[in-house]
């Protein structure tokens, strides 16, 4: 967590904004969930409307991609908590908008975070698959996920499209919240991926997630029950019917 507040007591103030960043871009290295703090809208404790500098620094921090912002005082003791979640709410959204419409998403030189040849390949997978969701500019990305691995290492490198994870544990559902562009739902998984495509598609058309005639991008960390650990599926690209 970037919690300003405390950092300013550390640092020179002028430094914070160069800091931030740089603590962003390190946590996306090392594929931490990084959380922006401390002062996001601080006149709404008070005041019905934000400043503009306070919507800049909300834009910068989803320029930065961080994973997550976080109101305190102003949601604790602010006169105006709800109005202070829907200003940065929608702050976020239409910087995200705005960053994906001019496709000025920074390269991230990837720093290898698997030590075992399975992880090794899954973080290959993820980061080839990113690129040709990309590239192919699909509408959504499909992962199914036991502990969430696969879906966080998606979310580090910051695809375009959204990341629909879909697992059967709780806790893997409630974790994955925190990571930058994944909706985490939590649906029974089977050893057979197109039974599974077939039933996380009818659950996203029926929330209205995605209509016919998209496309989507499948990855799986799901390995059937007689598989050896080194079995991943391949790379798929599904049409919505």
């Amino acid at each position: 967590m970037i919690a300003r507040g405390d950092l300013g007591v550390e640092i020179p103030l002028e430094q914070i904004p160069a800091v931030q960043e740089k603590i962003i871009y390190v946590c996306r290295q090392l594929n931490k969930p990084v959380i922006v703090a401390s002062q996001l809208l601080e006149s709404m404790v008070e005041y019905p409307t934000p400043t503009r500098a306070e919507v800049a620094d909300i834009s910068e921090a989803v320029r930065q991609y961080a994973d997550a912002l976080m109101l305190s005082g102003e949601s604790a003791i602010g006169l105006y908590g709800q109005k202070a979640l829907a200003v940065l709410q929608m702050a976020r959204s239409r910087m995200e908008s705005w960053t994906r419409e001019e496709n000025q998403q920074r390269l991230l030189k990837q720093c290898q975070l698997g030590v075992s040849l399975p992880d090794r390949i899954a973080e290959q997978i993820c980061n080839s698959a990113v690129e040709i969701a990309n590239n192919l500019a699909v509408d959504a990305i499909f992962v199914y996920t036991k502990h969430g691995h696969m879906a966080s290492i998606l979310s580090r490198n910051r695809p375009n499209p959204p990341i629909f994870a879909f697992t059967n544990d709780e806790s893997t559902r409630m974790a994955l919240n925190l990571q930058w562009g994944v909706t985490p739902l939590l649906v029974d998984l089977s050893d057979d991926i197109e039974a599974n495509i077939s039933t996380t598609i009818d659950v996203i058309k029926s929330k209205g997630l995605m209509k016919e005639g998209d496309s989507v991008l499948v990855v799986s960390d799901v390995i059937p029950t007689r598989a050896t650990s080194m079995a991943f599926q391949s790379i798929q690209v599904k049409t919505i019917h």
